[in-house]
């Protein structure tokens, strides 16, 4: 799938959203799978870890750390790498001064979730680095003030950036803008998030 196809299924996606998750994940993979340079190839796989901070426009606010492994699909003859990336997520209760929250509800318990998607890794300029995946959170526990509300879970489509300060290479940076779905006990909202974190290397 050429450049063109891809800003069109892109677009597509933001378009009819919001969307199952189910049919979220299988639209990726027919993304992935549209790649006749994908198959017969070897698949080197690299570990890969994410810090970040997340802050949202209905009042999420916290932290997630992310480990899993990424698998290398091809190279563009002229452009990036691919690599297909899964993510085992978890967001803590507290991190640092503040309580971690989705929407306006604070977290009772650790958050979990898992995330799936595709990252771009260009060797000109270095470290230069772009990721389309989806996200599924699970809350078990929210409350408002002192009262238990229930379990909440989030979907969320995410675009990031990656890139590199330092000589050698010190930090890859990550910046996040997420579309997000937030299936509160009472509630349904949809919310912006913007994301700011470490990443590992490739």
């Amino acid at each position: 799938m050429n450049d063109s196809g891809f800003s069109y299924w892109l677009a597509n996606l933001q378009v009819n959203w919001p969307m199952s998750f189910p049919k979220q994940i299988f639209l990726l993979f027919f993304f992935i799978s549209g790649s006749t340079q994908v198959f017969g190839a070897s698949f080197p796989v690299l570990p890969e870890v994410q810090v970040y901070h997340t802050v949202g426009s209905r009042g999420s606010n916290y932290s997630t750390g992310a480990l899993g492994l990424s698998l290398h699909l091809y190279d563009e003859p002229t452009g990036p790498g691919r690599y297909l990336h899964l993510l085992a997520l978890s967001i803590p209760v507290k991190t640092a001064a503040w309580k971690s929250r989705v929407g306006d509800l604070f977290l009772s318990e650790n958050g979990t979730g898992f995330e799936i998607g595709v990252h771009d890794q260009w060797v000109s300029p270095s470290g230069k680095g772009a990721t389309l995946s989806l996200r599924k959170i699970q809350w078990p526990k929210v409350r408002q003030g002192d009262t238990d509300t229930g379990e909440a879970t989030s979907d969320i489509l995410h675009m990031g950036w990656s890139w590199i300060s330092g000589t050698p290479i010190i930090t890859v940076w990550l910046m996040g803008l997420d579309i997000a779905t937030l299936n509160l006990p009472h509630d349904r909202k949809l919310e912006m998030q913007f994301a700011l974190g470490m990443r590992t290397a490739f």
